[in-house]
């Protein structure tokens, strides 16, 4: 119960996962219709048309210095399940931590976390093409284990956020893919450790109780 009101309470503050979602989804939507390709494949494992305007490489940014791909392509899912984890890992890693960073520091923390782990990655593997949002999500969950680690009473009241299993399961499961997945979401997650230095505390140092007294006072 003190789980939901709390997500109830959070929930109109999760204003950039809300654009970004759409975002996202109108992506996802335009290169299933504009893709030649079989899309029943496409829809299960990725790929389009999309792809090749939006996804970032060692090409597109350091030799046609095209350096707006280090920002589209964390809007960019192209295979359903791709899309499915990345808007539920967005949203409810929104729900908290949009609330306490507010909207610039988050919307700040998820584009540089794309900008920094997209960087990296195409230096270490220059002939790919990469898209994804995931690098963005792990920062947000760097600055969330910033706070744990200056904070360990933290941990009672993230388990009573709505969608901590979840997030749980996604950075797990989601570093099982292979061992690029895991350098680009372990660059995210390094970037947003960094700045978790730099947000202000007052917004890490909440405890359990005040959390809960603030939302049951309406």
């Amino acid at each position: 119960m003190q789980g939901n009101d709390i997500m109830k309470n959070n929930i109109k503050y999760n204003r950039f996962s809300k654009i970004a979602i759409v975002i996202m989804v109108i992506v996802f939507i335009t290169n299933f219709f504009v893709s030649d390709c079989n899309l029943l494949w496409m829809f299960l494992s990725g790929g389009g048309k999309v792809v090749d305007y939006t996804s970032v490489s060692y090409a597109t940014v350091f030799r046609d210095f095209q350096l707006f791909r280090l920002i589209t392509y964390g809007y960019t899912q192209t295979a359903v399940w791709h899309l499915l984890a990345n808007l539920l890992g967005l949203w409810y890693v929104g729900l908290y931590l949009e609330k306490k960073i507010g909207t610039i520091w988050f919307v700040l923390v998820y584009h540089i976390g794309l900008i920094f782990a997209g960087i990296i990655l195409i230096v270490l593997y220059p002939s790919g093409h990469h898209y994804g949002a995931s690098p963005a999500i792990f920062a947000c969950i760097g600055v969330l284990a910033n706070w744990l680690v200056k904070n360990r009473e933290l941990w009672d009241e993230y388990k009573l956020q709505k969608g901590f299993y979840y997030l749980m399961g996604y950075f797990v499961l989601s570093n099982m893919l292979g061992v690029p997945t895991l350098i680009f979401h372990f660059m995210g997650f390094v970037v947003g450790f960094l700045l978790g230095f730099m947000v202000k505390k007052k917004h890490a140092k909440l405890s359990v109780c005040r959390c809960i007294d603030k939302t049951s006072n309406g």
